[in-house]
Protein backbone atom coordinates (compact mmCIF):
# COMPACT_ATOMS: atom_id res chain seq x y z
CA UNK A 1 0.00 0.00 0.00
CA UNK A 2 1.56 3.32 -1.05
CA UNK A 3 1.79 6.26 1.31
CA UNK A 4 -1.19 8.60 1.24
CA UNK A 5 1.19 11.59 1.40
CA UNK A 6 3.17 10.66 -1.74
CA UNK A 7 0.94 12.73 -4.00
CA UNK A 8 3.22 12.58 -7.04
CA UNK A 9 3.00 8.79 -6.88
CA UNK A 10 -0.78 9.03 -6.55
CA UNK A 11 -0.89 11.36 -9.55
CA UNK A 12 1.17 8.82 -11.51
CA UNK A 13 -1.61 6.30 -10.87
CA UNK A 14 -4.23 8.78 -12.07
CA UNK A 15 -2.27 9.30 -15.28
CA UNK A 16 -2.09 5.56 -15.90
CA UNK A 17 -5.84 5.23 -15.32
CA UNK A 18 -6.50 8.10 -17.74
CA UNK A 19 -4.33 6.37 -20.32
CA UNK A 20 -5.71 2.85 -19.91
CA UNK A 21 -9.03 3.06 -18.05
CA UNK A 22 -9.92 0.92 -15.07
CA UNK A 23 -11.45 -2.54 -14.67
CA UNK A 24 -13.68 -4.11 -12.04
CA UNK A 25 -15.17 -7.54 -11.42
CA UNK A 26 -18.71 -8.71 -10.69
CA UNK A 27 -17.62 -9.30 -7.09
CA UNK A 28 -16.63 -5.65 -6.79
CA UNK A 29 -19.97 -4.52 -8.27
CA UNK A 30 -21.82 -6.77 -5.84
CA UNK A 31 -20.07 -5.11 -2.89
CA UNK A 32 -20.46 -1.64 -4.38
CA UNK A 33 -24.21 -2.16 -4.63
CA UNK A 34 -24.46 -3.32 -1.03
CA UNK A 35 -23.02 -0.01 0.10
CA UNK A 36 -25.86 2.52 0.25
CA UNK A 37 -23.51 5.50 0.32
CA UNK A 38 -21.66 4.83 -2.93
CA UNK A 39 -22.56 6.98 -5.93
CA UNK A 40 -24.37 5.62 -8.97
CA UNK A 41 -22.87 6.73 -12.28
CA UNK A 42 -24.94 9.23 -14.24
CA UNK A 43 -24.44 9.68 -17.97
CA UNK A 44 -25.55 13.19 -18.83
CA UNK A 45 -22.94 14.03 -21.49
CA UNK A 46 -21.66 10.76 -22.93
CA UNK A 47 -20.62 7.21 -22.19
CA UNK A 48 -17.03 6.03 -21.93
CA UNK A 49 -17.63 2.47 -20.65
CA UNK A 50 -17.02 -0.47 -22.99
CA UNK A 51 -19.65 -2.52 -21.12
CA UNK A 52 -22.98 -1.28 -19.78
CA UNK A 53 -24.29 -3.11 -16.74
CA UNK A 54 -28.02 -3.45 -16.20
CA UNK A 55 -29.61 -0.30 -14.80
CA UNK A 56 -30.53 -2.43 -11.79
CA UNK A 57 -26.89 -2.13 -10.73
CA UNK A 58 -24.92 0.95 -9.89
CA UNK A 59 -21.35 1.34 -11.10
CA UNK A 60 -18.83 3.92 -9.91
CA UNK A 61 -18.62 7.31 -11.60
CA UNK A 62 -15.33 8.57 -10.14
CA UNK A 63 -12.59 7.31 -7.84
CA UNK A 64 -11.22 9.56 -5.13
CA UNK A 65 -7.53 8.75 -4.68
CA UNK A 66 -5.53 9.89 -1.63
CA UNK A 67 -5.08 13.64 -1.51
CA UNK A 68 -8.56 14.18 -3.01
CA UNK A 69 -7.30 13.37 -6.50
CA UNK A 70 -10.38 12.56 -8.60
CA UNK A 71 -10.28 10.28 -11.63
CA UNK A 72 -13.00 8.91 -13.89
CA UNK A 73 -13.85 5.22 -13.98
CA UNK A 74 -13.77 4.62 -17.74
CA UNK A 75 -14.32 0.85 -17.84
CA UNK A 76 -11.77 -1.06 -19.92
CA UNK A 77 -11.33 -4.80 -19.46
CA UNK A 78 -7.75 -4.57 -20.75
CA UNK A 79 -6.63 -2.20 -17.99
CA UNK A 80 -4.12 -3.46 -15.44
CA UNK A 81 -5.71 -1.20 -12.83
CA UNK A 82 -8.56 -2.92 -10.99
CA UNK A 83 -11.06 -1.80 -8.40
CA UNK A 84 -11.49 -4.22 -5.51
CA UNK A 85 -12.80 -4.54 -1.97
CA UNK A 86 -10.17 -5.99 0.35
CA UNK A 87 -10.02 -6.16 4.15
CA UNK A 88 -13.12 -3.98 4.51
CA UNK A 89 -11.89 -1.15 2.30
CA UNK A 90 -12.03 -0.15 -1.35
CA UNK A 91 -8.73 -0.18 -3.23
CA UNK A 92 -7.33 0.18 -6.71
CA UNK A 93 -4.40 -2.03 -7.64
CA UNK A 94 -2.36 -3.31 -10.57
CA UNK A 95 -1.13 -6.53 -8.97
CA UNK A 96 1.96 -4.82 -7.56
CA UNK A 97 0.80 -1.44 -6.25
CA UNK A 98 -2.33 -1.01 -4.13
CA UNK A 99 -3.84 2.20 -2.81
CA UNK A 100 -6.90 2.90 -0.69
CA UNK A 101 -9.65 4.82 -2.47
CA UNK A 102 -13.01 6.38 -1.77
CA UNK A 103 -16.01 7.39 -3.85
CA UNK A 104 -18.31 10.42 -3.89
CA UNK A 105 -21.36 9.84 -1.73
CA UNK A 106 -24.73 9.22 -3.38
CA UNK A 107 -26.49 12.58 -2.89
CA UNK A 108 -29.73 12.58 -0.95
CA UNK A 109 -31.00 15.27 -3.31
CA UNK A 110 -31.16 12.76 -6.19
CA UNK A 111 -34.30 11.45 -4.48
CA UNK A 112 -35.86 14.86 -3.83
CA UNK A 113 -38.76 16.16 -5.94
CA UNK A 114 -39.44 19.69 -7.10
CA UNK A 115 -42.82 21.44 -6.98
CA UNK A 116 -43.84 19.74 -10.25
CA UNK A 117 -42.95 16.33 -8.78
CA UNK A 118 -39.93 16.00 -11.06
CA UNK A 119 -37.16 13.97 -9.46
CA UNK A 120 -34.09 16.13 -9.02
CA UNK A 121 -31.72 13.62 -10.58
CA UNK A 122 -33.40 14.44 -13.90
CA UNK A 123 -32.51 18.12 -13.52
CA UNK A 124 -29.16 18.32 -11.78
CA UNK A 125 -26.17 16.06 -11.27
CA UNK A 126 -23.10 15.68 -9.08
CA UNK A 127 -19.89 15.89 -11.10
CA UNK A 128 -16.42 15.10 -9.79
CA UNK A 129 -17.69 14.84 -6.23
CA UNK A 130 -17.86 18.61 -5.74
CA UNK A 131 -19.69 20.26 -8.65
CA UNK A 132 -23.44 20.73 -9.09
CA UNK A 133 -23.99 20.35 -12.81
CA UNK A 134 -26.92 21.34 -15.02
CA UNK A 135 -26.96 20.42 -18.72
CA UNK A 136 -29.43 22.47 -20.77
CA UNK A 137 -30.20 22.12 -23.53
CA UNK A 138 -29.03 18.52 -23.41
CA UNK A 139 -28.47 18.37 -27.12
CA UNK A 140 -26.07 19.48 -29.85
CA UNK A 141 -27.44 20.36 -33.25
CA UNK A 142 -24.23 19.24 -34.97
CA UNK A 143 -25.46 15.66 -34.56
CA UNK A 144 -28.52 16.40 -36.66
CA UNK A 145 -26.29 17.70 -39.44
CA UNK A 146 -23.88 14.74 -39.06
CA UNK A 147 -21.15 17.23 -38.15
CA UNK A 148 -20.59 16.21 -34.54
CA UNK A 149 -17.10 16.16 -33.05
CA UNK A 150 -15.70 12.72 -33.76
CA UNK A 151 -14.88 11.94 -30.13
CA UNK A 152 -18.40 12.79 -28.88
CA UNK A 153 -21.00 10.22 -27.78
CA UNK A 154 -23.69 12.67 -26.65
CA UNK A 155 -26.62 11.71 -28.90
CA UNK A 156 -26.55 7.91 -28.48
CA UNK A 157 -26.00 8.31 -24.75
CA UNK A 158 -28.94 10.68 -24.37
CA UNK A 159 -31.10 8.37 -26.50
CA UNK A 160 -30.41 5.18 -24.58
CA UNK A 161 -28.71 5.79 -21.24
CA UNK A 162 -29.84 9.14 -19.90
CA UNK A 163 -33.07 10.30 -18.31
CA UNK A 164 -32.01 13.93 -17.86
CA UNK A 165 -34.42 16.58 -19.09
CA UNK A 166 -33.40 18.05 -22.45
CA UNK A 167 -34.49 21.60 -21.63
CA UNK A 168 -34.63 23.09 -18.15
CA UNK A 169 -36.25 26.47 -17.54
CA UNK A 170 -34.37 29.03 -15.40
CA UNK A 171 -36.89 28.85 -12.56
CA UNK A 172 -36.58 25.05 -12.49
CA UNK A 173 -32.79 25.31 -12.27
CA UNK A 174 -33.13 27.73 -9.37
CA UNK A 175 -35.54 25.45 -7.53
CA UNK A 176 -33.45 22.32 -8.13
CA UNK A 177 -30.23 24.04 -7.08
CA UNK A 178 -31.78 25.44 -3.92
CA UNK A 179 -33.06 22.00 -2.95
CA UNK A 180 -29.76 20.31 -3.81
CA UNK A 181 -27.83 22.71 -1.60
CA UNK A 182 -29.86 21.64 1.44
CA UNK A 183 -28.09 18.27 1.15
CA UNK A 184 -24.66 18.16 2.79
CA UNK A 185 -23.76 14.64 1.60
CA UNK A 186 -20.88 16.05 -0.46
CA UNK A 187 -18.75 19.18 -0.17
CA UNK A 188 -20.06 21.26 -3.08
CA UNK A 189 -17.53 23.77 -4.39
CA UNK A 190 -18.81 24.76 -7.86
CA UNK A 191 -21.98 25.41 -9.85
CA UNK A 192 -21.72 24.52 -13.54
CA UNK A 193 -24.06 25.07 -16.47
CA UNK A 194 -23.01 22.92 -19.40
CA UNK A 195 -24.86 24.60 -22.21
CA UNK A 196 -25.77 22.47 -25.21
CA UNK A 197 -25.64 23.84 -28.75
CA UNK A 198 -28.41 25.13 -31.02
CA UNK A 199 -28.01 26.59 -34.52
CA UNK A 200 -28.55 30.20 -33.41
CA UNK A 201 -25.45 30.78 -31.29
CA UNK A 202 -26.59 34.13 -29.88
CA UNK A 203 -30.03 32.80 -28.95
CA UNK A 204 -28.44 29.78 -27.30
CA UNK A 205 -25.98 31.93 -25.37
CA UNK A 206 -28.81 34.20 -24.16
CA UNK A 207 -30.66 31.12 -22.90
CA UNK A 208 -27.56 30.15 -20.90
CA UNK A 209 -27.34 33.68 -19.52
CA UNK A 210 -30.98 33.61 -18.44
CA UNK A 211 -30.31 30.48 -16.36
CA UNK A 212 -27.15 31.84 -14.78
CA UNK A 213 -28.67 35.24 -14.07
CA UNK A 214 -31.68 33.59 -12.42
CA UNK A 215 -29.47 31.45 -10.20
CA UNK A 216 -27.26 34.41 -9.33
CA UNK A 217 -30.18 36.74 -8.61
CA UNK A 218 -31.80 34.14 -6.35
CA UNK A 219 -28.77 34.39 -4.03
CA UNK A 220 -28.81 30.70 -3.21
CA UNK A 221 -25.22 29.73 -4.03
CA UNK A 222 -23.58 31.05 -0.85
CA UNK A 223 -20.49 32.29 -2.72
CA UNK A 224 -20.08 29.15 -4.82
CA UNK A 225 -18.33 30.13 -8.07
CA UNK A 226 -20.43 30.01 -11.24
CA UNK A 227 -19.09 28.37 -14.39
CA UNK A 228 -20.41 28.04 -17.94
CA UNK A 229 -19.37 25.70 -20.74
CA UNK A 230 -20.72 26.99 -24.05
CA UNK A 231 -20.16 27.54 -27.73
CA UNK A 232 -19.19 31.18 -28.26
CA UNK A 233 -21.86 33.63 -29.39
CA UNK A 234 -21.51 35.62 -32.59
CA UNK A 235 -22.33 38.82 -30.66
CA UNK A 236 -19.31 39.25 -28.41
CA UNK A 237 -21.01 42.01 -26.37
CA UNK A 238 -23.00 39.23 -24.69
CA UNK A 239 -19.86 38.50 -22.64
CA UNK A 240 -20.60 41.74 -20.79
CA UNK A 241 -23.70 40.17 -19.22
CA UNK A 242 -21.69 37.15 -18.13
CA UNK A 243 -19.04 39.36 -16.59
CA UNK A 244 -21.66 41.09 -14.42
CA UNK A 245 -22.29 37.87 -12.49
CA UNK A 246 -18.58 37.10 -12.04
CA UNK A 247 -18.86 33.77 -13.83
CA UNK A 248 -16.09 31.99 -15.67
CA UNK A 249 -16.59 30.49 -19.11
CA UNK A 250 -15.02 27.62 -21.02
CA UNK A 251 -15.35 27.57 -24.80
CA UNK A 252 -13.91 24.39 -26.25
CA UNK A 253 -11.87 24.54 -29.44
CA UNK A 254 -10.84 20.93 -28.67
CA UNK A 255 -7.95 20.69 -31.19
CA UNK A 256 -5.37 23.40 -31.96
CA UNK A 257 -3.89 22.11 -35.22
CA UNK A 258 -5.95 23.81 -37.99
CA UNK A 259 -6.27 20.81 -40.32
CA UNK A 260 -7.05 18.38 -37.52
CA UNK A 261 -9.60 20.84 -36.11
CA UNK A 262 -11.37 20.84 -39.49
CA UNK A 263 -11.36 17.04 -39.58
CA UNK A 264 -12.20 16.17 -35.97
CA UNK A 265 -14.64 19.01 -35.24
CA UNK A 266 -16.41 19.53 -38.61
CA UNK A 267 -19.44 21.33 -37.16
CA UNK A 268 -17.41 23.81 -35.17
CA UNK A 269 -15.14 24.31 -38.16
CA UNK A 270 -17.81 24.82 -40.83
CA UNK A 271 -20.49 26.61 -38.80
CA UNK A 272 -18.32 28.83 -36.59
CA UNK A 273 -14.70 28.65 -37.70
CA UNK A 274 -11.37 28.42 -35.97
CA UNK A 275 -10.47 32.08 -36.42
CA UNK A 276 -13.83 33.19 -35.00
CA UNK A 277 -13.30 30.83 -32.07
CA UNK A 278 -9.96 32.47 -31.25
CA UNK A 279 -11.48 35.94 -31.67
CA UNK A 280 -14.31 35.02 -29.29
CA UNK A 281 -11.88 33.79 -26.65
CA UNK A 282 -9.75 36.92 -26.81
CA UNK A 283 -12.78 39.22 -26.86
CA UNK A 284 -14.20 37.44 -23.84
CA UNK A 285 -10.99 38.24 -21.96
CA UNK A 286 -11.49 41.95 -22.74
CA UNK A 287 -14.86 41.81 -20.97
CA UNK A 288 -14.17 39.29 -18.22
CA UNK A 289 -10.49 39.69 -17.46
CA UNK A 290 -7.45 37.45 -17.75
CA UNK A 291 -7.84 34.08 -16.08
CA UNK A 292 -11.65 34.04 -16.22
CA UNK A 293 -11.91 32.64 -19.75
CA UNK A 294 -10.96 29.03 -20.50
CA UNK A 295 -10.31 27.20 -23.74
CA UNK A 296 -11.12 23.49 -23.62
CA UNK A 297 -8.79 21.05 -25.35
CA UNK A 298 -8.97 17.28 -25.73
CA UNK A 299 -5.53 15.92 -24.96
CA UNK A 300 -4.40 13.11 -27.24
CA UNK A 301 -5.94 13.93 -30.62
CA UNK A 302 -3.01 15.76 -32.18
CA UNK A 303 0.79 15.62 -32.07
CA UNK A 304 2.17 16.76 -28.73
CA UNK A 305 4.09 19.61 -30.41
CA UNK A 306 0.99 21.34 -31.78
CA UNK A 307 -0.95 20.61 -28.62
CA UNK A 308 1.66 22.28 -26.39
CA UNK A 309 1.86 25.19 -28.85
CA UNK A 310 -1.89 25.66 -28.40
CA UNK A 311 -1.63 25.72 -24.61
CA UNK A 312 0.92 28.54 -24.64
CA UNK A 313 -0.85 30.40 -27.45
CA UNK A 314 -4.00 30.65 -25.34
CA UNK A 315 -2.18 31.39 -22.09
CA UNK A 316 -0.38 34.37 -23.61
CA UNK A 317 -3.77 35.81 -24.63
CA UNK A 318 -5.12 35.67 -21.07
CA UNK A 319 -7.08 32.48 -21.81
CA UNK A 320 -6.55 29.55 -19.44
CA UNK A 321 -6.11 26.22 -21.25
CA UNK A 322 -8.32 23.46 -19.82
CA UNK A 323 -7.47 19.91 -20.82
CA UNK A 324 -9.60 16.77 -20.77
CA UNK A 325 -7.71 13.62 -21.68
CA UNK A 326 -9.25 11.78 -24.63
CA UNK A 327 -11.18 8.56 -23.95
CA UNK A 328 -12.48 6.54 -26.88
CA UNK A 329 -16.22 6.32 -26.23
CA UNK A 330 -17.72 3.15 -27.75
CA UNK A 331 -20.52 4.96 -29.61
CA UNK A 332 -18.43 7.80 -30.96
CA UNK A 333 -16.74 7.93 -34.37
CA UNK A 334 -13.43 7.61 -32.54
CA UNK A 335 -14.36 4.41 -30.73
CA UNK A 336 -11.23 2.72 -32.14
CA UNK A 337 -8.95 5.74 -31.91
CA UNK A 338 -5.95 5.08 -29.64
CA UNK A 339 -5.88 6.73 -26.24
CA UNK A 340 -2.90 8.99 -25.46
CA UNK A 341 0.17 7.42 -23.93
CA UNK A 342 1.35 7.97 -20.37
CA UNK A 343 4.27 9.95 -21.80
CA UNK A 344 1.91 12.23 -23.73
CA UNK A 345 -0.23 12.92 -20.65
CA UNK A 346 2.82 13.60 -18.50
CA UNK A 347 4.12 16.08 -21.07
CA UNK A 348 0.76 17.86 -21.04
CA UNK A 349 0.79 17.97 -17.23
CA UNK A 350 4.35 19.31 -17.12
CA UNK A 351 3.54 22.23 -19.41
CA UNK A 352 0.23 22.95 -17.71
CA UNK A 353 2.12 23.19 -14.41
CA UNK A 354 4.49 25.73 -15.98
CA UNK A 355 1.57 27.77 -17.32
CA UNK A 356 -0.32 27.87 -14.02
CA UNK A 357 2.77 29.06 -12.19
CA UNK A 358 3.94 31.54 -14.82
CA UNK A 359 0.56 33.22 -15.41
CA UNK A 360 -0.95 32.75 -11.95
CA UNK A 361 -3.99 30.94 -13.35
CA UNK A 362 -6.29 28.50 -11.54
CA UNK A 363 -8.00 25.41 -13.03
CA UNK A 364 -11.53 25.27 -14.33
CA UNK A 365 -13.63 23.38 -11.73
CA UNK A 366 -10.61 22.93 -9.47
CA UNK A 367 -10.75 19.52 -7.79
CA UNK A 368 -13.55 18.11 -9.98
CA UNK A 369 -11.71 17.27 -13.18
CA UNK A 370 -12.13 13.53 -13.40
CA UNK A 371 -10.78 13.27 -16.97
CA UNK A 372 -8.40 16.20 -16.55
CA UNK A 373 -4.93 16.77 -15.16
CA UNK A 374 -5.49 20.50 -14.55
CA UNK A 375 -5.81 20.40 -10.76
CA UNK A 376 -2.81 18.09 -10.42
CA UNK A 377 -0.74 20.36 -12.67
CA UNK A 378 -1.84 23.36 -10.61
CA UNK A 379 -0.65 21.49 -7.51
CA UNK A 380 2.71 20.94 -9.26
CA UNK A 381 2.46 17.13 -9.13
CA UNK A 382 4.15 16.62 -12.53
Amino acid sequence: MISSVDLKEVNRIKVEILAHGVNYSDDFISQYNKDEKTLKKRRAYGNSDELIHSDKFKVPQEIILPGNIVVATNLRSSSQWNLAYKDNEYVVHNGEIMVSIDFPVQPKFYDYFDSDQIKLDKLITLYGGSTLGVFSPGTCYFWGKKLECKFCSLQPTRAGLSDHKLFIAPEKVVEATKLALTDDSNDIKHFLLNGGTISDYDKGFKKHLEILEAVNDARILNDLPIHLISMPPKDFTLFKRLAKINATIAMDIEVFDPELFDDICPGKSKDYGRDNFIDALTEAVSYMGRGNVYCGFVGGLEPIESFIKGLYFMAEKGVVPAVNIFHNDPESQFKDHPRPSIEYINEVGKHMAIIYKKFDYVPFLEGSGRNAVDTEAYRQLF
